[in-house]
């Protein structure tokens, strides 16, 4: 589970810092920018909400369900991201 938990959070945090500006994905950002805050956060503006958002639904899917397990599922994929974030701001 850990290794998934590692595996979303990076794809997810990594989808979403190549949105920013000069980065491969801009253009979607903008597209999704126009979209109400609720909405354009979690599909990919808010690298936190993004992975949140990915490992909540991933769970669902793919897990026998456990409330603990999915509570620490989908924080530990928001807690990595903020150490990718802090990474990727810092080195660039």
């Amino acid at each position: 589970m850990l290794i998934e938990i590692v595996k979303i959070s990076l794809i997810a945090s990594i989808f979403s810092f190549l949105g920013d500006e000069d980065m491969i994905f801009n253009w979607y950002r903008k597209l999704i920018m126009k979209l109400p805050n609720w909405l354009n956060r979690p599909l990919g503006s808010c690298n936190l909400c993004i992975t949140g958002e990915a490992c909540f639904w991933y769970y669902i899917i793919t897990q026998e369900y456990n409330l603990i397990d999915h509570l620490f599922f989908t924080s530990a994929g928001i807690f990595l991201s903020s150490i990718y974030a802090i990474i990727w701001y810092y080195e660039t």
